[in-house]
């Protein structure tokens, strides 16, 4: 809803505009009081929107590399394969990849956190996985579980390429101009979820550059009996403002859930640019001139961190989150790190 209310707003300011969801389209389709499928379709004066189908996405890829393999994968067809995990997410931003220069702002409706997350670890994964069984990665091949020697070359180059390219397409969301909005429910749960999910996705190296809370009842709500609901929607956005104080908490008016394009450029406008916000990269290389790895984690509460060094990568854990960190070239055969925090920052230096 979010999403297709800053759509809205910003093809109605002039952005030629591309709306893409990855999730279900009926909802899409109802709030945007239109069809809307794999191809993008035209919602309004420069704004289009697009439905991912990463099953149909799997299975035409699939198709057309059929012909070159052996039995017995050459036997099957598209639509039998299973969809691997965060396989929507990687459609989606070939997707974006391919039709991102038509545009001046695409704007994608990720869905919930979790599978966000886990969609921006698959880089790491892979790499960790291709080290550990074939020696990739730079690191030798005898302390492998699979020699390299023993497989097939084009085994080992056709898996180099899909690290490369898993990495690209992480690579598309740490771009300058790119960001997370986050959209945060009006609840406590929500509030303690987002306390772990906004240092998650930084934690992968996208900033999350703002926030849009929401679905919001009105101030001053005229039935007396959402006055008790209101007060404390108001108690849970004033705590999120001192959370977040370094980041703009934008509000989405709960007349977006009417449909329609109107009512949704009606809360975009109220809601305000969702991308004006000048973000920088989470990740650093350095503190204060000395070799360091810096992971600015907002809103992390305290004991949720926790770290463990295993050869040059670096295990970072937020919560029930995990990412796996490769150290840069000047802290790499250390033996021993040691961390602070420095604010909302997280400082790994030489012990």
């Amino acid at each position: 809803m979010a999403a297709a209310a800053e759509a809205a707003r910003a093809a109605d300011a002039g952005k030629r505009t591309l709306l893409l969801t990855y999730g279900s389209t009926a909802g899409l389709g109802a709030l945007l009081g239109v069809a809307i499928g794999s191809v993008p379709v035209e919602v309004a004066p420069r704004l289009n929107a697009l439905a991912l189908d990463a099953r149909s996405e799997l299975a035409a890829a699939w198709e057309e590399t059929r012909a070159t393999l052996l039995p017995p994968f050459s036997n099957l067809a598209g639509d039998e394969l299973p969809q691997p995990p965060a396989s929507d997410a990687a459609f989606a931003l070939l997707r974006i990849r391919d039709l991102a220069p038509n545009y001046d702002r695409v704007v994608v409706d990720a869905g919930p956190h979790d599978p966000l997350i886990e969609a921006l670890g698959v880089p790491d994964n892979l790499r960790w996985i291709a080290r550990l069984l074939i020696g990739l990665d730079g690191q030798p091949a005898q302390g492998s579980l699979l020699p390299g020697l023993l497989l097939p070359p084009e085994f080992v180059s056709n898996l180099r390429r899909v690290l490369v390219e898993a990495e690209r397409l992480r690579n598309l969301l740490d771009a300058p101009a790119s960001m997370v909005c986050y959209v945060l429910r009006p609840d406590a749960a929500a509030l303690a979820e987002a306390r772990l999910a906004i240092p998650a996705i930084q934690l992968h190296g996208v900033a999350v550059g703002a926030l849009v809370a929401g679905p919001l009842l009105p101030p001053n709500p005229e039935d007396a009996r959402l006055a008790p609901l209101e007060r404390l929607q108001a108690a849970l956005l004033d705590e999120a403002a001192a959370i977040w104080s370094a980041r703009p908490l934008l509000r989405l008016d709960m007349s977006a859930t009417a449909g329609g394009h109107m009512p949704l450029l009606l809360a975009g406008r109220a809601m305000g640019d969702a991308g004006a916000v000048t973000v920088r990269s989470p990740i650093g290389n350095d503190y204060r001139g000395e070799p360091a790895l810096t992971f600015e984690l907002p809103g992390l509460p305290q004991g949720a961190i926790g770290l463990t060094l295993s050869g040059d990568d670096l295990i970072v854990r937020v919560g029930s989150y995990r990412r796996h960190v490769p150290l840069p070239s000047r802290l790499r055969g250390v033996r021993a790190v040691r961390a602070t925090r420095e604010g909302d920052l997280l400082v790994v230096r030489r012990r």
